[in-house]
């Protein structure tokens, strides 16, 4: 993998850290519910990017194989948003985000090991391990063993499989179309299969400058250049590897937490910290290697 691509994904799991603190800000702000934040955040990348496109130069045509991935991405993203709130209203943020997100690098390496007949290396085996206990201890503070809390941690496995999901399917790119364009139109797409989500579950509108700045920030900052960075990432990064590495999403997340919020990280939350990162160093690339050319 080339190094430039493995700082991309690490670029995006940074951006995806600023996500919660954002979206509780705009929830906050104007009330907005949850499934409403997600399509708010998906429909302003997506808008965002496809004018940017079109200013640039325009959409260009779209071929049945680049339809179907725009598509597919779009509505497993969707997907992964409702999933991801809904974990977290049954079993709390911390025990969500732990099954979540800890569980995506498992999904691609089973995903690996029965479709390619691939296993994980004994470094990135190592460097998930690592994650994974860091995740522990960063989250653990805050993890609910309410009477929901089963029904929750199986909703975030499947949170954790459409994460890995997006990966998976994009780990070879469609010719002719880009991170950003896909970005753009399948956040668009996606944004529109939210809306009747939002309609049934609660339906909030950003409220005021504030409002519709913390939702501006949460589209463009923590969703738009955030996935831009992570798909065009895959080119060269294994999915394996780019899901432990996004593992660095709830650290940030504690950090600005604790930050923005006064919220305690206390010194497991420091261990945990160090672990996360301590992961992401052992899977930096040593040097650049060849991109096959097709």
């Amino acid at each position: 993998m080339r190094t430039r691509d493995f700082v991309l994904v690490v670029v995006a799991a940074v951006l995806w850290g600023t996500g919660g603190a954002l979206g509780s800000l705009l929830a906050d702000n104007g009330a907005v519910p949850p499934a409403s934040v997600a399509m708010w955040r998906m429909l302003i990348a997506g808008v965002v990017l496809t004018l940017w496109l079109l200013v640039r130069s325009g959409i260009g045509r779209l071929d049945r194989a680049m339809l179907i991935r725009i598509l597919l991405t779009g509505a497993l993203i969707a997907l992964f948003e409702v999933l991801y709130f809904t974990g977290i209203e049954l079993a709390g943020v911390g025990l969500a985000t732990l099954v979540a997100i800890g569980s995506a690098p498992v999904w691609v390496a089973i995903w690996d090991a029965v479709r390619l007949r691939e296993a994980p290396g004994a470094t990135g085996v190592v460097a998930l391990l690592i994650a994974l206990a860091g995740l522990i201890a960063l989250t653990g503070s805050s993890l609910n063993a309410g009477g929901s809390a089963l029904a929750g941690v199986g909703v975030s496995l499947l949170t954790g499989a459409a994460f890995a999901a997006v990966t998976v399917s994009n780990r070879t790119p469609v010719p002719g179309l880009g991170a950003v364009r896909l970005t753009a139109l399948s956040f668009s797409a996606g944004g529109l299969m939210l809306v009747p989500v939002a309609a049934l579950s609660g339906w909030g509108v950003p409220e005021g400058i504030d409002g519709w700045g913390w939702a501006l920030a949460l589209g463009i900052l923590a969703t738009a250049l955030a996935y831009v960075a992570y798909l065009s990432g895959l080119e060269t990064v294994p999915p394996f590897v780019a899901t432990i590495v996004a593992l660095l999403e709830p650290l940030v997340a504690a950090v600005l937490g604790a930050l923005v919020f006064a919220e305690r990280l206390g010194w497991w939350g420091v261990v945990g910290g160090v672990a996360l990162a301590s992961a992401v160093v052992v899977l930096r690339p040593q040097r650049d290697e060849p991109v096959a050319v097709p």
